[in-house]
């Protein structure tokens, strides 16, 4: 079964805009499942518990099957369901988001308030900047100085990310090559070291490649 691409925060982060004298601030943080939301949302609403409104969206899973989103008193769809909209559209996953809104005595209405919290969670997904998370194989090479230099640039190529570098009588790479070229990237290095290099294959799963 192909495993789907998704993009996630790699840290947590904070970005505040300003819309008709209301604040916006859009808290955006990684989330391991579902628990791990909740206990965030509890922190950062505690941390802003003289603001207005506290309202959030989240994707908790790889396969985004699961999603929950709050008002907080807003009007009935215009805060929650918006910041769903834009993680969905843009594959976000495993992410949380929660906007925070100071009211500064200037009604939106309800269009301007879904293009607020929108516009405040895409506004901060841009700023915070994303990694891009694909189902990887990772794998030790381990093959001659001469060789090495190449062996990278074969990895890159294929969209792969170096890990980690040993230098010792030989030179081992630790890399993460997406699963679905890291066959026949692997076979080009062999190709290329003469069938000298050693493939040891550590694991399979979900890498954060960075973009």
């Amino acid at each position: 079964m192909t495993k789907e691409v998704f993009y996630s925060v790699k840290n947590e982060s904070e970005h505040t805009i300003v819309i008709n004298k209301s604040k916006f601030i859009t808290t955006l943080a990684p989330i391991d499942g579902y628990e791990d939301a909740l206990e965030k949302i509890k922190i950062v609403s505690k941390k802003y518990s003289d603001a207005t409104h506290n309202c959030y969206a989240f994707i908790s899973n790889e396969s985004a099957s699961e999603q929950r989103f709050s008002d907080d008193g807003e009007p009935q769809g215009t805060a929650g369901m918006p910041m769903l909209d834009v993680l969905k559209k843009r594959k976000v996953c495993k992410t949380l988001a929660i906007v925070t809104r100071y009211f500064g005595g200037v009604k939106l209405g309800a269009n301007g308030l879904v293009s607020a919290y929108s516009s405040s969670v895409a506004q901060a997904l841009d700023n915070a900047g994303l990694v891009k998370n694909e189902w990887a194989d990772i794998a030790q090479i381990t093959l001659g100085y001469g060789e090495c230099k190449k062996a990278e640039e074969i990895c890159l190529k294929a969209g792969g990310q170096n890990v980690e570098i040993n230098y010792d009588k030989d030179v081992t790479l630790t890399v993460a090559l997406p699963s679905n070229t890291s066959k026949e990237t692997l076979e080009k290095i062999i190709d290329l070291t003469q069938g000298k290099a050693k493939i040891n294959p550590i694991s399979s799963g979900y890498f954060q490649f960075e973009i």
